[in-house]
């Protein structure tokens, strides 16, 4: 992941907005039928309150954007630019298309055909401020209320340039007891970098350390001893892919850039047993990046709960990079397109989830790509109908989330999901790897789906 880039927020596009799943923007006047020109909106009266609602909890002082939306003149500087962002769909970010075409999400954080309109009239107009008494206090800081936090041991990482799968990243991975005395569930987390700007992704698994490994005549523990052991003057170890080889493990989430407070749906929770310990896998990515030889110090904070009424279940799977353990090779991408596309499937029985269950509820999903990627489309098939439960139609890496179904589809015993990734490839001069550094690509369909609680 590059250093995060305002101006790659900011950008424009050609791209209409019904194609985004975004109204398209008609003057409020002319909406309404009338023939008088709506007044000129101010900052402080018009655009402040839609930028509290929508944008300013993270354009704030301490807030993940770049820049401050709760102050006037900053606001003012940026008008073009912002104008730019919102009218083409890129802020506030929400990749997935929500227009109906492609699942139906839950949205409400996008800014309405009224609100874009309002700030167009103000940034293409007089930019006028208005009085700032009874303007609306940005909001707080998203902070997850009631979770246990932990950190990640203090490290700077390094890298090995000959890795083809990795020249510019390191992932290692750090073994965390969380002191649960009873089986509870994670209803929610919140990931904060020490260093933003080299923090590529977060991944939370859930390993026993008493039950045995894939390895003869070793307990997980021993296992990951035997693992943070081997760096003495380092803490934890090399894990790229899972936490390590000969280790069960049970992801709980991931999260990437663009993503603060994350809650899980009313009733639904990661399940954890007083037995567990965590394992939280860092990927760190050094290219190009000011303060890439920064020690850095990741906070989790989880929230949990005794108890729920459906278990969260995290299923992440990538065809593309999976390839790379094929016995014929890794699958590649032709170097010099703009729209190199690759495509994967998976039944559902192939996802690991038990083919005895009745449908099963899909309640979020979270698509990742890298520096390449530009679209990403997941298809469920069952028989024979297909439809299109999750569409990104113009990729950004710095703002990656997980997006919640207003509607969850549903996976049913011979249902199978399809995976269709394209990739900007002209800047290569060789084919693209998949593999785990940025400089490489993934296509990777991350889901949490709604099971029935074990008996």
């Amino acid at each position: 992941m590059k250093q995060h880039d305002p101006r790659r927020s900011m950008r424009t596009t050609t791209m209409p907005l019904h194609a985004r799943g975004l109204p398209a923007v008609v003057p409020l006047a002319l909406s309404l039928g009338c023939a008088a020109e709506a007044p000129e909106p101010t900052f402080w009266q018009d655009v402040a309150p839609i930028t509290a609602a929508k944008c300013t909890a993270c354009h704030q002082e301490g807030g993940l954007a770049p820049f401050r939306l709760d102050d006037y003149t900053s606001a003012k500087e940026r008008a073009g630019a912002i104008d730019d962002a919102v009218q083409g769909g890129h802020m506030p970010p929400f990749l997935v298309a929500h227009d109906g075409s492609c699942g139906d999400f839950e949205d409400e954080s996008t800014l309405t055909a009224a609100e874009l309109d309002i700030i167009h009239r103000w940034a293409t107009g007089a930019r006028a401020e208005g009085e700032r008494a009874g303007a609306p206090p940005a909001p707080p800081v998203p902070t997850l209320e009631g979770g246990v936090d932990f950190t990640t041991p203090p490290m700077t990482p390094v890298v090995d340039p000959a890795n083809p799968l990795a020249a510019h990243d390191e992932w290692r991975c750090f073994q965390v007891d969380p002191g649960i005395e009873a089986d509870r569930f994670i209803t929610g987390y919140q990931v904060t970098p020490g260093v933003r700007s080299i923090v590529h992704h977060v991944t939370l698994y859930r390993v026993t350390p008493s039950e045995p490994s894939l390895v003869e005549g070793k307990t997980n523990q021993d296992l990951m001893t035997e693992l943070d052991d081997a760096s003495p003057d380092r803490p934890g170890w090399e894990c790229f892919g899972g936490p390590a080889d000969g280790l069960p493990f049970q992801p709980v989430f991931g999260w990437a850039p663009g993503q603060d407070v994350v809650e899980f749906p009313s009733g639904t929770g990661a399940p954890v047993t007083s037995k567990d310990h965590f394992v939280v896998q860092v990927h760190y990515n050094l290219h190009d990046h000011a303060g890439a030889r920064a020690e850095d110090s990741t906070r989790v904070r989880l929230r949990y709960e005794d108890t729920v009424e459906r278990r969260a279940v995290f299923l992440g799977d990538d065809g593309f990079l999976t390839s790379l353990f094929e016995p014929e090779g890794p699958d590649t991408l032709p170097p010099g397109q703009q729209d190199a596309a690759y495509t994967w499937s998976r039944t559902r029985a192939e996802l690991a989830l038990d083919p005895a269950l009745p449908p099963i509820e899909v309640l979020g999903v979270m698509p990742h790509m890298h520096e390449r990627g530009r679209t990403f489309d997941l298809r469920v098939a069952s028989g024979a109908q297909e439809s299109c439960i999750a569409r990104v139609d113009d990729w950004d890496v710095h703002w990656q989330s997980v997006y919640w179904y207003r509607t969850p589809p549903l996976l049913d015993p011979g249902s199978s999901v399809e995976v269709t990734c394209t990739f900007d490839t002209r800047d290569a001069e060789a084919p693209v790897l998949p593999g785990w550094g940025t400089q490489n690509e993934m296509c990777n369909m991350n889901i949490l789906v709604a099971l029935p609680m074990t008996p």
